[in-house]
Order: structure tokens, then sequence, then C-alpha cells
């Protein structure tokens, strides 16, 4: 068999492999068969998924990877990071870390399932409830993660232990047929729902609560950062190369963020004094006292969101050749957990169309949730953002899925930047409608860069969770975000730093493109062929744009 053959095999096995042992991957994607599972979080699972990542990379290194063209050496790049990156958290045991966290540990998977799971015909109503029958299996083998790691020492600091907990007390707080997985089921079928959620969700939701305030709050820790734990310093290192796919070294990743956060903040300067104030501080505090930077209502916040998102769809023509098949929608986060969610967040359509992008807005403490931060937010996760990136690699049939859907475990850093990169791009778009919308912006992109101060502070140089706050807030952000933003790195190691590292990438692949066409230069082409690539780690993308 010849090479090419042999890999492309290699991918869409590593794919089917995938589904089975993440099986809400599957259901991200659109791929129902496996609608009926959750993921195995036991030790039997985790071997399972070593031995599926040391095959895997044995694979690759049987090959001769300078005999696959540019699109399998791309996905090939992608594979050995998924599988490189399994190891490593597999050695450094980052599980245990995983279990008890209010963003993506064992509580929030109920969030997910609602969020992407249909229940509109008999057959997904049966495999929503199948889904929801395995939770006592997949609480029982959390529940076990949570006792290793008080034994090991290797806990959640306690900030986010409380989150969870706290998740887990709403979602308890609410009959059956109002969990979020039962609200969008009509009928008979609802009631099906909720006899699950009544019947093995609700009793292992309680006995995890049980364990959790017994055993693991009182053994949480009191310090926030990941180098505190028993080798935290290669954990952190893990996290990092993990979710940006380079080995960046947190001093010089602490540097840049002073200095990016220095010259943004001299921006955020020049566009209040074209406000007519002397200093950002004092015109949005102007702003926000007169009434017109905080919305009346949650559905004047969405009804908000939605203009911005129409009017980028129709302007994206002048800077994209090619868009999604259609544009994305508006929804409110889920009132359950919008209290830690970010601002907003995107999930892309399934492959067939059947499931829209969404573009969720957060509507939690509407006091202060500032409207002058909400356009460069809706542009980063919607139009040209992360719905262009995310819908059109997903529209993309002559590649494997592997590579359309599979790199959301290997390119981070690069999907991040490029929503980051769009917030600037509005502006030349001219999507900001006043200055108080730049401004916000500005701030938004000074949130990113205090990103790499805060997260290599409290990860690496021992910050409190103060110090952090306080320093997202002198960047332009509010308390209620700026908490919400904190306690997300606190639980997050590493994954905060991918929205810079990503924007760098793109910025100076541009610059260097406008530099090789001089006046041939296409910035639609050049955004074209970007968008192309699809999700890839950065050492690939440097790659790509070097060798032109």
């Amino acid at each position: 068999m010849q090479t090419e053959q042999r890999f492309d095999q290699i991918a869409n096995d590593a794919w089917e492999g995938l589904l089975e042992r993440e099986p809400l991957l599957g259901t991200f994607v659109g791929d129902e068969r496996y609608d009926d599972r959750l993921s195995d979080p036991s030790e039997a699972g985790r071997s399972a998924e070593e031995s599926a990542a040391r095959s895997g990379l044995k694979q690759l290194a049987d090959l001769d990877r300078a005999d696959l063209d540019e699109g399998r050496q791309l996905t090939a790049d992608i594979y050995e990071a998924i599988c490189s990156r399994v190891i490593a958290r597999l050695e450094h045991r980052l599980d245990l870390l995983d279990v008890a966290n209010h963003m993506n540990g064992a509580v929030s998977t109920l969030g997910q399932i609602a969020a992407l799971q249909r229940a509109d015909t008999p057959e997904r109503v049966a495999r929503l409830a199948g889904r929801l029958r395995a939770f006592p299996a997949y609480i029982d083998a959390s529940i076990g993660l949570l006792r290793e790691g008080v034994a090991k020492g290797v806990t959640a600091p306690r900030v986010v232990t409380e989150r969870t907990l706290a998740q887990v007390d709403r979602l308890l707080a609410l009959p059956p047929d109002r969990s979020p997985v039962a609200v969008g089921v009509e009928g008979e079928a609802r009631e099906t729902i909720a006899a699950a959620v009544a019947d093995a969700v609700q009793p292992s939701l309680e006995a995890f609560r049980q364990v959790l305030v017994d055993d693991y709050l009182p053994a949480s820790t009191e310090t926030i950062g990941i180098s505190a734990l028993p080798g935290g310093d290669g954990m952190y290192a893990a996290e990092v190369l993990g979710w940006t796919s380079l080995p960046l070294d947190p001093g010089e990743v602490h540097e840049l963020g002073v200095e990016r956060l220095k010259a943004i903040n001299e921006e955020r300067w020049a566009v209040a004094a074209e406000l007519g104030y002397d200093d950002p501080v004092a015109a949005i505090a102007a702003h926000t006292a007169s009434g017109a930077n905080t919305a009346a209502t949650p559905e004047d916040l969405v009804a908000l969101a939605e203009d911005q998102v129409q009017r980028s769809w129709d302007l994206a023509p002048q800077y994209f050749g090619r868009l999604p098949s259609a544009n994305c929608e508006v929804r409110r986060v889920e009132e359950f957990r919008e209290a830690d969610e970010p601002m907003a967040f995107y999930n892309p359509p399934t492959e067939d169309g059947t499931r829209p992008g969404v573009y969720y807005i957060n509507c939690y403490d509407l006091e202060d949730r500032a409207l002058h931060h909400v356009a460069g937010v809706t542009y980063h996760e919607s139009n040209p953002g992360h719905h262009f990136q995310l819908a059109i690699q997903q529209e993309m049939p002559e590649q494997p899925p592997l590579r359309r859907f599979g790199a959301t475990f290997a390119a981070a850093a690069f999907a991040e930047g490029w929503g980051l990169y769009s917030e600037r791009l509005a502006d030349e778009m001219g999507l900001y409608l006043d200055g108080w919308e730049r401004l916000g912006m500005l701030e938004n992109q000074g949130l990113r860069a205090a990103r790499l101060v805060t997260d290599s502070g409290i990860h690496a140089f021992g910050w409190t969770r103060d110090r952090a706050v306080d320093t997202l807030i002198e960047s332009g952000q509010t308390r209620t975000d700026s908490v919400i933003e904190v306690d997300r790195y606190i639980g997050m190691p590493g994954q905060a730093l991918c929205y810079m590292t990503g924007m760098a990438e793109i910025q100076r692949a541009r610059e260097s493109e406008a530099a090789r066409s001089g006046a041939d230069f296409s910035l639609r082409d050049f955004h074209d062929r970007v968008l192309a690539l699809g999700e890839v780690p950065l050492p690939s993308f440097r790659r790509v744009f070097s060798t032109t």
C-alpha cells in the first residue's frame, strides 16, 4: 500500500477511535452514532486512551511523512499533536484536576449535552435517555478521581471546587422536567427525559456533591497556581504546550504580556482623548453613568448581539471570498451556568447543517455587563471570527474528519488567535459604530495581553487571585468579568495564553505575505488561504507560510 493510502487509513481509524472514546465529540460535529454514551474517566478508559495515543505515534513514526502532500502532512501534524497531548496529560494525571472543574469537569457535561444534543425524533429521544442513564457509571468513575486526587494531594483550588459545588446545587434545585437537558424537549418525550434525569442524573449528582462536600472541599488547595502542586511545574509546561502547541517559557510569556498591555493601553488613552476625556477610566465611568452602557433586559443584550452578527455578515464578502453556507444564531447562555461562564462563546454547526452555529451571549449581572465590550466579543465569536473559521473548516468535504473536527484537540491557539485577529479586522471593516465600541475592542485586546501576564503569574510566579483580578480590571474589564475570567484561568492553566500567541502568528504571516506580494497583495485572498488550512498547530502554520 502506498504511503498516502496507508496514512488515509490511519487518519480514518484515528477519527473513529476518537469518536468511540469521546462520544460528545460526535455530538459536537453531528455524528449521532454514539449519542447514547459518555466517555470513560476510569482507569480502564485512561488505559484505552494511552494505548491509542502510543499506537498513533508509532504509526506516524513508521511513515515517511516526506512522501505525503501538504494536506496530509497537516493532518499528520494534528494527529501527532493530539496523541502527544493525551500522553502528556495522562503522565501528569491532569485528569485529577479536570474532574472538579466548573468549566469542563464532570458536572459541566450536562450543560454540554443540553447545548448540543437534539431530541426531536423517537430515535434521538432514546439516545439522549440512554446517555443520561449512563450518568451513574460516569459519575461513579469521576468520584473515584475525586478520592484519588485527595489521596495524592492533587486537588483543585478551593475557588474552583466552590464554583463546581454551586453548579451542582443549581442543577439539583431544578425539577427533573426543568433540567437543562429536558427544557427543549416536547410532549411525551419530555417525560421520558425527565424520568432519566430523576432516576439516573440527580442521584448521581447528589452522590458527587456529597464527596465534594465531605472529602474534596476540605482537601482543596488554598493556593491557586498549578505549580504549587506536586510536579506542578511539569504540569504547567504540559498544559502550555498542549494549549498553544509551542514550548513557551513562562517568563518570556509574562514579559510579552506586559509589553503588549502597555502598547494597547496607549491606544486606549488615545481613543479616550478623541472622546473628550483625560483617560479611558474617566471616559467609561461617564459613559456608564449616563446609562448608555447597560442593557435594560437580557432581551436587549441579545438583540444588540443579533444586530452586530447581521452587519458583520453583510460586510464580510468585501474581505472574504469564501463564506460559511449560513450565518450563525445568537442565544442567551442558560441561567443555570451563566454565573460561571465567560461573556460569550460559540458552538459550531453540525456537519450537515441541521444544527446551526450558535453564538452564546451571557446576560448574567447586567448592571456590571458593559455594552461597549459586546461588539468586539461578537466579532471574535461570530463573524468574522470563530463562526467563519469553524464553519468553513467543516464545509471542506475533501478533508478527512480528523482534520476538520479533530483539530479542536490540537490547535486551540490557531482558533483563538483567529478570533482575536478578527476583533482587529472588524475595525478595518468599519464595524465599530463609535469610539465607545472601539475602546471596548481595545479593552478586550488588553484583556488578552493581561491573560499572558495573569496566567503565567498565577501558575508560574505565585500570584494571588486578588492580584490577578486587579490586573484585569486595570486592563479595562468590569469586576464581574474579571472575577469570572480569573477563576477560569485558575481552572484551565495555559488556555489563556492561546489568544495573543495565535494572533501574533497570523499577523506575522499577513505582514510577510504583504511584503512579499507588494502591490499584488490581496487581503481577501490571504484570509481565504488562512481559513482553508483549518485549525492547525502553530508550528505547522509557520511552515506553510514560510515556504511560499
